[in-house]
């Protein structure tokens, strides 16, 4: 069955000056309760999420949010077609994730401070026909902490880009989320994944790892 996502010895250290923090999607359609998408175990999460930023800015690492958007020219075609059969509603400004609707801001207790990227994307993979990519490698960034939701879409897909760009990809695993959905909880999808990414695609730590490998730990 291959060995659980802390049993892994790293292959990598976490450099501050070669570091950025990603938080993938953590926006008001995901984490607020009643939203349309509502993500319970992400909102759980944001306490440690918020507590990994701050540590981030002390540090002076790159902290950058995405948010799912959509529009009319702003969409896959397979996502925009297969909306409806998801009970999702994509046609015009009245669709919950449109450009500018409050579902596409970050939740209130992660905002970004002025001058933080806030990178919107219309698909899963956080590079995507986005400048993400050379944003990073502008700065100088070589190794990518990952959190947000939903751990086996977007967090997925910008694992897998992430690594085959041949960054250092480092999971937090306390801050990625999952939903129960296509025959699976949200705890059987969020295992399977970090048990894939420590094993295929990079490090998985929890919050509190991360911030003692970046000696935050005394800064709380």
């Amino acid at each position: 069955m291959g060995k659980n996502y802390w049993e892994w010895e790293p292959t990598f250290q976490i450099i501050p000056q070669e570091t950025a923090l990603l938080v993938i999607d953590m926006q008001k359609g995901f984490v607020d309760a009643g939203s349309l998408l509502e993500v319970p175990m992400a909102r759980d999460q944001v306490p440690a999420i918020a507590e990994l930023i701050s540590c981030c800015r002390n540090k002076e690492i790159p902290v950058v949010y995405t948010s799912f958007t959509i529009g009319p020219d702003f969409s896959y075609n397979f996502y925009w077609k297969m909306a409806a059969q998801r009970g999702l509603k994509v046609e015009g400004p009245h669709c919950e994730f449109w450009k500018g609707k409050p579902e596409t801001e970050i939740a209130e207790a992660l905002q970004p401070l002025p001058g933080e990227k806030v990178l919107h994307k219309f698909g899963y993979d956080c590079f995507a026909q986005t400048d993400l990519d050379h944003f990073f490698r502008s700065m100088g960034i070589k190794t990518i902490l990952i959190t947000g939701t939903v751990v086996n879409w977007c967090v997925d897909s910008t694992v897998r880009s992430a690594y085959h760009k041949d960054y250092n990809v480092a999971v937090v695993s306390d801050a990625v989320s999952a939903f129960d959905h296509a025959g699976a909880s949200a705890e059987d999808w969020c295992k399977l994944e970090l048990n894939l990414f420590a094993e295929a695609f990079g490090r998985v730590l929890s919050s509190k790892e991360v911030m003692k490998e970046l000696s935050c730990s005394d800064e709380k």
